[in-house]
């Protein structure tokens, strides 16, 4: 059997700016006001602890005239422990998010409903402390005839200066929907967004094909424009229920719950490898199900601390193995390596994902039968715990592993 690997992004040796590699931690709550971040304030040194660099959040309870206070203290807390801030603020004068797009009252929520303007709420988080602005999901004009691209472009050209003004190596993001290609490759060839993230690995199936495709085909897209590559698995919003990849059947909507953690936990240590930004919600560094997320964001955090407190010490736990996956990460410099796909391994099946990023393989069980790695492979990191048969080391399904890429050639 010929082995034969395939490069699919290239190294990057550029100017190394922080949001290239950055490691953004999402607080998902729509509604954070004055009490809630003096609450939020010890989670600084939990996100420091999991090895990211920034946290997002949206305030959007504050109004403009409090923020350069309220909001100030906790980026004050955030910054003397390294991390930076990024302000989501969304609904305000165009782009709006979430699961009810199209209604207005269930999004847009604390004083984004006063119509305060973008512009405005974007140049009052700044002069308190931010250090990048969010603008949540863009909707594209095939969803809503109100969504209007050029105008938009006007907002995102006024944040870069206020970027400029404020803070330097200020970052502006946003999310985009990969079912509608036009609007996507608009914002990167005509607009300049650090990070505009995508959504195919949300609507990927769970097989080898699928995700192998949805990597090539977001890395495609940056480097075509020269945009770093930003990865979500599962981002918080959606469209459309009808928007659904092949036959329907996405990977978190096609398994019971304890296959869904495994599988999450799976993609989680996945997107870890991959090249350029990674965002990773609340409570997924501890494998915690949607369903079981208190909605009141101090209450949410209170738990996260509590399983964090206990995950800690407990080897090869979902928060174990997020921490020692960004180590590993920059140990070996991922964010900014090359990136291939392998096939014709001897040892591995076809419809399992390989891919290989500088000196680490990284392989995804996707089928339904378990792997036997080389006798003498080296596991850097497993999503899940591994079983041994001799000398040799069992990879389940629903898996997936990095190894030293020299012990299993």
């Amino acid at each position: 059997m010929t082995t034969m690997t395939t490069l699919i992004h290239r190294a990057y040796a550029g100017p190394a700016q922080w949001w290239r590699n950055g490691l953004v931690y999402e607080i998902a709550s729509p509604e954070l006001g004055a009490e809630q971040l003096d609450g939020l304030g010890g989670i600084c040194e939990h996100v420091v602890s999991l090895g990211f660099d920034a946290i997002l959040l949206r305030p959007s309870r504050l109004a403009t005239n409090s923020a350069t206070t309220v909001f100030h203290r906790f980026a004050e807390r955030a910054h003397e422990v390294g991390l930076r801030v990024i302000v989501r603020i969304s609904g305000a004068l165009g782009p709006v998010t979430g699961l009810y797009a199209r209604q207005d009252n269930q999004i847009i929520t604390g004083h984004e409903r006063d119509y305060e303007g973008l512009v405005e709420r974007s140049a009052s988080f700044l002069a308190g402390g931010a250090d990048g602005v969010d603008l949540g999901m863009i909707i594209p004009p095939e969803v809503s005839d109100e969504s209007d691209l050029e105008r938009l472009s006007e907002y995102f050209t006024a944040v870069q200066s206020l970027l400029a003004e404020y803070v330097p190596e200020g970052t502006l993001g946003a999310d985009v929907s990969a079912s509608y290609p036009d609007a996507l490759r608009h914002h990167l060839q005509d607009d300049w967004l650090h990070h505009l993230r995508d959504d195919r690995l949300m609507l990927s199936r769970w097989d080898r094909e699928s995700l192998t495709a949805a990597i090539t085909g977001s890395l495609a897209e940056h480097d075509r424009f020269g945009a770093p590559p930003v990865w979500r698995y599962l981002p918080s919003y959606r469209l459309l229920d009808s928007v659904r990849p092949g036959d329907g059947n996405r990977w978190f909507e096609t398994a019971p719950g304890p296959q869904l953690r495994r599988r999450a936990l799976a993609l989680q240590a996945l997107v870890l490898a991959l090249p350029g930004a990674v965002y990773l919600r609340q409570g997924d560094e501890i494998g915690m199900p949607d369903e079981d997320r208190p909605l009141d964001p101090l209450a949410l955090a209170e738990v996260v601390n509590s399983l964090a407190a206990s995950q800690g010490s407990e080897f090869g736990s979902p928060l174990a193995t997020v921490r020692h996956a960004t180590y590993v990460r920059r140990e070996h410099n991922l964010a900014a390596a090359p990136f291939a796909f392998v096939e014709g391994l001897e040892w591995c099946p076809r419809d399992v994902l390989v891919a290989l990023t500088r000196d680490v393989l990284v392989l995804v069980n996707t089928s339904p039968r378990a792997l036997m790695l080389p006798e003498h492979a080296e596991v850097l990191l497993s999503s899940a715990a591994l079983e041994q048969d001799g000398g040799s080391l069992i990879v389940p399904p629903t898996t997936t592993v990095w190894t030293g890429a020299a012990t299993v050639a």
